[in-house]
């Protein structure tokens, strides 16, 4: 891709000097860290060492009392009801809580909603299932802030509904308007909150720990895999959250997870690809195109049997979803040729599967970087998903088209809409105009952590970059720049690569390019590059290399 400007942080030299010999770091890793925000020693030692000793549950208002209820509902004899998501934060919330809970002894069910037939959140399906096993006490979790009518009909039924979830509530006029509910557990609604940017799972995880500390540590693999797939900012908290679940992937003891790694052909240190495409999409793909309730006792059975039969059984549902998404690439494809003219925001419909309708909108928001709402027609209504760019809040956006909407719901850069169908040309207008007014960050711009030189890179800095891990949202790997680079020894590999070596005042590193065959650079030509420096392995071979993300002539 070509950038139209490549910027960078820049910072006091002698304060990085300063921040590098007080931390032992070399001066690039630092520059990437006060890039990422990180101003000084305190909030830099606290980044680098994520520590589960500064997190306490009981400030998250509604956990007290939720803890008490529980405990009493346990000896009483009184049966909970968990109404959890079919996303792999729902799922994963789920499976916490069902199973510290079956671990207290509670009588305790759960329901997880199928995306097609019930729809998201708690549902009147929900509140009949729960009557059925005589529960008078539903838990949801990763769901329920703004389903304000079910709620209400639960408590004419006769069961009382304890909110836990991490979505955006409903504000009018600057006022939280929040559901009758017993009790609600939403960082969101708490003021000057440090748990704001949890997933459903993480809130579900601080229930846990609350409930049994000790025996909450357990889950940490299965917050690992809801936080990461939900893509919430892997900031201190969800750092410190993750960075002992990462180990617990790497290492499984829940013998789910083994199997999960061994079907997606996963093995050694877990990488962000790993978790991105090949275990998360596994996870998520039963509650995209059939009905994610097993992937519940998936992760919380014991028996090997069962967990090798669902686990093939999710492999295949995957290899579903891929084909379902491809069809649908197809025909978007063909609607981008003929309905899209350069509008800033895409809204497209069709005759389309609902549950890969989000991956698709993520899809095209990384190709256009714009909003895009992806709709599926379900006879005389339109449901789909939306994503948004960095500075661009959906829910706002939503709210400006309430009229339009039968609901809505989600996050600032991903949600989900429903509307009549014969709304949808409306609706693309008024959010083509809404869109049209703010002022969304270009898309072709490339955003470095520090400008270096060569003689800078080595394999410390490869190592120091390790501090920084695991690399998600909020956290990307760092990307460096150096310029007027002399290309030596330039040469295309397999069918679209590029390898050469970069020197620089007499210092050589070798560095690949994938899928920049089609650059035009030549031998011994000065350019700049964006890169990312990794150590390279080959047949017990050692060496530096530089993976470059973007190339330019050095302009003289």
């Amino acid at each position: 891709m070509q950038y139209s400007e490549w910027v960078v942080v820049k910072t006091n030299q002698e304060y990085l000097e300063y921040l590098s010999r007080f931390l032992n770091i070399s001066i690039p890793v630092v520059q990437v860290l006060v890039s990422r925000g990180l101003k000084d020693v305190n909030e830099i030692y606290s980044f680098l060492n994520p520590s589960m000793d500064l997190i306490d549950p009981f400030s998250i208002s509604g956990v007290y009392e939720t803890v008490r209820i529980i405990k009493e509902a346990v000896k009483s004899g009184i049966r909970i009801f968990i109404n959890g998501d079919y996303d792999a934060d729902g799922l994963t919330a789920t499976a916490i809580l069902y199973d510290i809970l079956k671990k207290m002894k509670a009588q305790v069910f759960y329901h997880i909603p199928h995306r097609i037939h019930h729809g998201y959140g708690l549902t009147q399906t929900s509140i009949e299932e729960a009557k059925k096993v005589g529960a008078k006490l539903i838990i949801t979790v990763d769901c329920g802030i703004r389903d304000f009518e079910m709620v209400q009909y639960a408590k004419k039924q006769g069961i009382q509904t304890i909110i836990t979830d991490h979505h955006e509530p409903l504000t009018v006029d600057g006022k939280l308007v929040l559901p009758d509910a017993l009790i609600i557990i939403n960082p969101k609604v708490d003021e000057n909150s440090p748990y704001t940017s949890l997933a459903g799972v993480g809130v579900a995880f601080m229930l846990a720990m609350a409930l049994n500390s000790e025996e909450a540590m357990q889950y940490l693999d299965l917050v690992t895999l809801g936080t990461y797939a939900d893509m919430v900012p892997l900031n201190t908290v969800n750092r410190a959250l993750i960075k002992q679940g990462w180990q617990l992937i790497e290492n499984p003891c829940r013998v789910s997870i083994k199997t999960l790694k061994d079907i997606a052909s996963v093995s050694g240190n877990i990488k962000k690809f790993h978790m991105s495409y090949c275990l998360i999409p596994r996870i998520n793909a039963p509650g995209r195109v059939d009905h994610a309730a097993d992937v519940v006792k998936f992760f919380v059975s014991e028996n090997f049997e069962e967990i090798e039969t669902i686990g093939k059984w999710i492999n295949q549902m995957n290899s579903l979803r891929q084909k379902t998404e491809e069809k649908i690439m197809e025909e978007i494809e063909k609607k981008l040729e003929t309905e899209f003219n350069d509008e800033p925001v895409i809204v497209l419909w069709g005759d389309w599967h609902i549950g890969v309708v989000g991956t698709v909108a993520s899809k095209l928001l990384d190709r256009f970087n714009r909003p895009v709402f992806i709709m599926a027609i379900d006879e005389n209504k339109a449901k789909g998903s939306a994503r948004a760019p960095n500075g661009v809040d959906l829910q706002k956006m939503l709210g400006s088209c309430k009229d339009l909407l039968i609901r809505f719901g989600g996050h600032k850069q991903a949600a989900g809409v429903m509307l009549y169908k014969e709304k949808l040309n409306e609706f693309k207008e008024r959010l083509c105009k809404l869109a049209g007014s703010m002022d969304m960050e270009p898309q072709n711009v490339l955003q470095l952590d520090a400008q270096v030189s060569l003689s800078e890179v080595n394999e410390k800095v490869t190592e120091e970059i390790k501090l920084l891990e695991p690399f998600g949202e909020g956290n990307r790997e760092p990307l460096f720049g150096a310029k007027e680079l002399t290309v030596v020894n330039l040469r295309k590999v397999g069918s679209n690569h590029l390898k050469m070596s970069l020197r620089q005042n007499g210092k050589y590193i070798p560095a690949i390019g994938f899928d920049m065959a089609k650059e035009p650079i030549l031998e011994g030509c000065l350019i700049d590059a964006a890169f990312t420096p990794v150590i390279n392995e080959w047949e017990g071979v050692r060496s530096l290399q530089l993976q470059l993300k973007a190339i330019r002539r050095t302009q003289q």
